[in-house]
């Protein structure tokens, strides 16, 4: 197969005239300068060139479709019934090449019935696209005998002639650009009535009198769904309706037929765009009884549905009527269409603005539930369950309740060593934080006055007993018992200075650690008797003091167990038992807290008394929710109870 191509693509507006018809072509050509009609004179024009060129056999005109770049069929020659599907290839090498080219081929003929199939014959066949700017609006495809000067020569009339193609689809996108802004126009006004401040019943009221007379209705009919229902709320030029009434009933029939279909509804259904003589889009014809039944109530003309979608959701239905000859176009058709994709939201709002807290807080909340239990929303889903689970675990676990508290250790049993009596520090080779020995030196106070009176006393005890003995020797009675008197009383002396003496160095009772105390910067002060100078805690028995906030001491048992973490030590907690819940409280930073006492079940050899850390006690099985709002359900229950009469 070869190919010969010929001429430029027909870019020309109708300014371009074909050329002059020849005689025989006379009455092609009277059909075609008087067609009415875009199909008409499509299908004049193609007569027209057929009749000028009789070798042509089949030809086609096929331009671009409204809704898309798709080329659709719009006169065919000789015949409408002819098959051209043989064409198909040289069409769309014309249309993807974009310019006008010639295929010979060779292709058997036409066979009778019964008879045999004869030779193949050639043929030639001619495409060539109809360009706008960038855009193929059209083509042209034509088999003809073998001629290769008569193709060439039809190949030039298709460059000049499709000129009259080009303006005939320049003129169609014009007239359906002035429809679309006309109808744009109109469907804004229209909106705009709607965007009125009012209520919903009054805007639906308006809207349904400014679409009767915009549309030359008898009556116009607005219905809103609810609950997978259609209630009929206004109805055109009728102040009131009678709910339970017969019109009332066929119009919310027919409103629930269209809201069942969630699609437009035209009875009777509109006819073929070539009879209606314009170009719009028809909805499917679908049986629809409801319409007809409120056609013959009313011996209306037409009567047209179209649902108000929002999404994929019907908020309402639009019903419409006409009388006398009226019947519903395809223009007011997409006038409907148009307008219904934009009322819908209108709507919407204006129903949320009419509503109360409580049916805005139902919507609310069927919203939420279509979210989560309906189709799509997977994040609204997922969110949900993880929800679920986290109030199920909150609901129904149980946790141990463990009482946190301030803690401080302190030795088990704690001894203080004080100042026998007054006198002057001489020595202190220890202070707070020492670990001593039992019998250890903790100090030593200044003895000299002590030797100096023991001396003393002494010396007078050898005095009252040298007076003892010679009232002895002279028998004077008297006078022995004076002397043994005053002997006794220097005894004692002697006694107590030895006391103090021995007294005067102050040692460790047992092995422990010095908590508090350091003398070693007094050497040669003066001590008061029984001042306290050193607090010695014992090594390896300490006791914890917990201090429990009056909030949770109603938890708090002996016997009771907990874990301890000191401050200090963090590497590990140590477990220890409740030994003793004091009922006195003490105030720090305005709050009240309440003394426990606690031994530890296992020590640390670094621990040391006086260190702090936090200690939790395990009370009792709670759920986790009660454990998380114990605190503000306990303020709770005191507000309420001190403002409640």
């Amino acid at each position: 197969m070869s190919a010969t191509t010929a001429g430029a693509p027909a870019r020309e507006t109708g300014a371009r005239q074909a050329p002059a018809p020849s005689p025989a072509s006379g009455e092609p050509w009277t059909a075609f300068v008087t067609a009415r009609t875009p199909q008409a004179y499509f299908r004049g024009w193609l007569e027209v060139v057929c009749a000028r060129f009789p070798e042509v056999r089949a030809a086609a005109l096929l331009v671009q479709g409204d809704a898309g770049a798709s080329l659709l069929p719009i006169a065919v020659w000789p015949s409408a019934d002819a098959d051209l599907s043989r064409l198909t290839p040289t069409l769309q090498r014309a249309v993807g090449e974009r310019r006008g080219l010639i295929d010979h081929v060779t292709q058997p003929p036409p066979a009778q019935d019964g008879e045999k199939p004869a030779p193949f014959v050639p043929v030639s066949r001619i495409g060539y696209p109809v360009l706008m700017g960038d855009r193929v609006a059209g083509a042209v495809v034509l088999e003809m005998l073998p001629n290769p000067a008569r193709a060439t020569e039809l190949l030039r009339h298709l460059h000049w002639g499709l000129g009259w193609v080009l303006e005939a689809l320049q003129r169609r996108d014009t007239e359906q650009a002035t429809t679309r802004s006309a109808r744009i126009l109109s469907v804004m006004e229209s909106v705009a009535t709607a965007l009125r401040p009012g209520k919903l019943h009054e805007i639906l009221f308006e809207v349904a009198n400014d679409i009767s007379r915009r549309l030359g209705c008898a009556r116009v009919g607005i219905g809103l769904a609810r609950h997978e229902a259609v209630e009929l709320k206004v109805l055109s030029d009728t102040a009131w309706i009678e709910r339970n009434s017969a019109l009332a009933q066929a119009y919310v029939a027919a409103m629930e037929e269209a809201y069942d279909n969630a699609a437009p509804i035209v009875v009777p259904p509109l006819v073929a765009a070539a009879e209606r003589k314009e170009e719009s889009p028809a909805p499917g014809v679908a049986p629809a009884p409801r319409h007809d039944a409120l056609r013959a109530e009313h011996e209306a003309s037409s009567v047209a549905s179209v649902p108000l979608m929002l999404g994929v959701r019907c908020v309402g239905v639009l019903t419409l009527e006409w009388h006398g000859e009226r019947l519903c176009t395809g223009e007011e058709l997409a006038w409907l269409l148009a307008f219904a994709a934009m009322l819908p939201s209108i709507i919407e709002d204006k129903r949320r603005a009419d509503q109360g807290a409580l049916s805005k807080g139902a919507d609310a909340g069927r919203q939420v539930a279509t979210k989560i239990f309906g189709p799509r929303h997977l994040v609204w889903k997922a969110a949900t369950a993880a929800i679920a689970i986290t109030v199920a675990v909150l609901a129904l676990v149980p946790v141990t309740y463990r009482v946190s508290a301030k803690t401080v250790i302190e030795g088990e049993t704690q001894r203080v060593a004080a100042a026998p009596f007054e006198g002057f520090v001489a020595e202190a080779p220890v202070r707070a934080g020492d670990t001593v020995r039992s019998g250890q030196l903790l100090a030593r106070l200044d003895d000299r006055d002590l030797k100096a009176e023991l001396e003393k006393w002494n010396s007078e005890r050898d005095q009252y007993e040298r007076k003892v003995r010679e009232a002895l020797a002279s028998r004077e009675i008297s006078t022995l018992q004076i002397a043994q008197a005053q002997f006794n009383q220097a005894e004692a002396q002697v006694k107590l200075a030895s006391e103090k003496l021995r007294r005067s160095a102050i040692t460790a009772p047992y092995d422990g650690v010095i908590v508090s105390g350091d003398l070693s910067q007094q050497i040669g002060a003066p001590v008061e008797q029984g001042k306290k100078l050193f607090e010695i805690a014992p090594l390896e028995s300490y006791r914890v003091i917990l201090q429990v906030d009056e909030r949770d001491i109603r938890y708090v048992q002996a016997r009771q167990e907990g874990e301890l973490l000191i401050a200090g030590l963090t590497e590990d907690a140590m477990p220890f038992t409740v030994t003793k819940v004091t009922p006195v409280a003490t105030t720090q930073d305005g709050r009240n807290f309440f003394r426990v006492e606690a031994k530890l079940l296992r020590a640390d050899e670094r621990l040391r008394p006086g260190m702090e850390g936090v200690g939790k006690v395990a009370t009792r099985e709670l759920r986790l929710w009660t454990v998380l709002t114990r605190s503000f359900t306990d303020w709770l229950r005191l507000q309420l109870w001190t403002w409640l009469p």
